[in-house]
């Protein structure tokens, strides 16, 4: 899903590297850009914010 979104936007000065996307390890944060714009994935836990969130409005 990566490569399809940051596909063609060498415009921005992103350059996606398909190698490094491939074998990013599990919970770590890892920069999948090597052009002027940095991207980086970034692990989150959406479901425990979404529980968290949750249980303070009651």
């Amino acid at each position: 899903m990566r490569e399809k979104i940051l596909s063609n936007m060498d415009y921005l000065g992103i350059s996606f590297d398909p190698e490094v996307n491939k074998n990013i390890e599990h919970g770590k944060a890892v920069q999948i850009s090597n052009g002027k714009t940095k991207v980086y994935v970034i692990p989150t836990n959406e479901e425990l914010v979404i529980a968290r969130e949750t249980l303070r409005l009651k």
